[in-house]
């Protein structure tokens, strides 16, 4: 019988957390696992998980301490008889190690995608979740951190936690992004014609640091005045940014296209990936530039240099410092074969090292680590017949 594995999700948004389990749930072995998403709230994610068959159950969270929320997830726990529970995010971090343990689930799993010291949040907030994981640690059998970044940051919060965390990198399934992409497709929709084109995508908040990359277009549409930057997602500062990209007298320059589907395609039709964020994980979407053959100029914060070496996948510069920006920027539209090579060389690193089969892979061994220390039967794996 499958072993059931619960995965708990920090929101109903789709972000990184959420593209972790959608490649998850793709990859999970149903004759050994049987999965099911938990999410603490409606949402965009429910809609696309459920419209791919995963089993998919709503328990609301909030506010941070809710008994009722507790009892709900406890009773959930128990009626699917769930074997593993994999949490993500700090609330839901919080709620799972508990109502795991009052549901008497075996396997109980954290799963930290940011940095608790970069959430979005007040400082109080932030040291109410670092209590709670100092005084649940002893309800979870592991942390899994998806940078060792991320794993330091988690030990520098609760250094009693270093024996229970483990990385395992962010990965993609390369094939998905095609080797001869059509770059010229989202170019004739958005009528950007052959001007240079730098693309972001990312989450309109603070945290993804856009205004630093609008400050930076000045300088570049001096240098290039039909540059065009593509601006990919949705988020509470839209309007701000665009108030901002027109004080700066950089409008005509700028497309807000809101949230797309057709990823590979966007990334096709850039000479540059942009990521000026001011925190990040393992970030998916550089990975995904990565694997298109991009060109990438990106923050020098958490998980990202693990990815990106300097000169060789791409460039990295200070957060918040639009100057640099500039000169990375300049270097490699100005040195085509440059960027050629780094962006070559990117898709190599992704397509050996950051799959999504090998992060699933570390994963699942993981669990029956885990499984083991609770003294539970691992699932039954197939037969290979040489």
């Amino acid at each position: 019988m499958p072993v059931v594995v619960a995965e708990l999700a920090g929101s109903a948004a789709y972000g990184g957390g959420e593209r972790y389990l959608e490649l998850l749930f793709e990859r999970l072995d149903r004759t050994q696992y049987r999965p099911l998403l938990i999410c603490p709230e409606p949402g965009s994610f429910v809609g696309r998980m459920e419209a791919r068959g995963v089993e998919t159950h709503l328990v609301h969270l909030a506010p941070l301490f809710n008994p009722f929320a507790l009892w709900r997830l406890t009773r959930l726990l128990v009626q699917q008889r769930v074997t593993i529970l994999q949490t993500h995010g700090a609330r839901s971090n919080f709620y799972g190690r508990i109502a795991g343990r009052l549901a008497g689930v075996p396997v109980i799993i954290s799963t930290v995608h940011n940095s608790l010291k970069d959430y979005e949040v007040s400082a109080v907030i932030r040291w109410v979740y670092a209590a709670a994981l100092r005084l649940t640690l002893s309800l979870v059998q592991r942390i899994i951190c998806v940078s060792d970044a991320t794993r330091r940051d988690v030990i520098d919060e609760c250094s009693a936690a270093e024996a229970k965390v483990q990385v395992v990198h962010n990965g993609i399934d390369p094939s998905a992004f095609p080797a001869q992409p059509d770059r010229q497709k989202v170019r004739q929709e958005l009528g950007m014609g052959q001007r240079p084109v730098l693309v972001t995508i990312a989450r309109l908040t603070d945290a993804k640091g856009h205004r630093y990359l609008l400050a930076a277009l000045p300088s570049l549409l001096d240098r290039w005045p039909e540059l065009c930057c593509l601006f990919v997602g949705e988020g509470e500062l839209e309007d701000a940014l665009q108030r901002m990209a027109r004080e700066l007298g950089v409008e005509r320059a700028c497309r807000f296209v809101g949230v797309r589907v057709d990823i590979a395609d966007i990334l096709a039709a850039a000479d540059l990936f942009v990521l000026p964020s001011l925190s990040e994980g393992f970030p998916f979407v550089l990975l995904e530039a990565l694997a298109m053959g991009c060109p990438v100029v990106a923050s020098r914060v958490n998980g990202i240099p693990e990815l990106i070496e300097e000169g060789k996948t791409g460039l990295l510069v200070p957060a918040r410092d639009p100057r640099a920006l500039v000169l990375a920027i300049q270097k490699l539209l100005s040195d085509p074969a440059a960027a050629s090579r780094m962006g070559a060389a990117g898709g190599t690193v992704v397509r050996e090292q950051f799959t999504a089969d090998r992060m699933v892979a570390n994963t699942t061994a993981i669990y029956d680590a885990a499984m083991q220390d609770a003294g539970r039967p691992l699932p039954v794996r197939k037969q290979v017949i040489a």
